[in-house]
């Protein structure tokens, strides 16, 4: 990869395949073209890199994706511990964490509400988990997964 016309060319003959990948996976037009124009970016500082492959074109635009949504999703975490935190004087919030209670300790079996509590209030470990109920790990996963599945169902019902 030792000049411009050689970064065009392969421009030109994988733009499409890797927009339309980015778009798959971002569900965004926009942010997909940006993670395109950023693998080509950084072709162009790094003309010494030699010869490129689609294949390799296509894992750089993976790759940008997966780390773009990586910090959006940490983005957004934040943005809600801010929210939460701005909204302790409000009700919303609290009655949101009373619903949430509610669904746990009326629709979730024991080991189930065992299983959430020990994750997301004592941050255990799934190992852990696994050891204080003698259990295995593969059950704490489906207890985690039944409870927030049925979490999310709840929640999307009721609003």
């Amino acid at each position: 990869m030792n000049d411009l016309d050689d970064i065009e060319t392969l421009f030109r003959r994988n733009y499409a395949a890797m927009h339309r990948l980015a778009v798959m996976i971002l569900h965004d037009a926009d942010a997909a073209a940006d993670v395109v124009q950023d693998v080509f970016t950084a072709l162009l500082r790094n003309q010494g890199l030699g010869p490129v492959s689609p294949s390799y074109l296509m894992n750089s635009v993976r790759n940008r994706c997966i780390n773009r949504l990586r910090d959006m999703e940490t983005q957004h975490r934040i943005r809600l511990l801010i929210s939460m935190d701005d909204g302790l004087e409000d009700n919303s919030a609290d009655e949101r964490l009373t619903e949430i209670s509610m669904i746990i300790s009326d629709c979730l079996s024991l080991r189930c509400r065992q299983v959430m509590e020990m994750r997301f209030r004592s941050g255990m470990s799934y190992h852990e988990i696994a050891e204080e109920l003698d259990i295995s790990e593969a059950a704490v996963y489906k207890h985690l997964r039944k409870g927030l599945d049925i979490l999310r169902k709840k929640l999307d019902h009721n609003g």
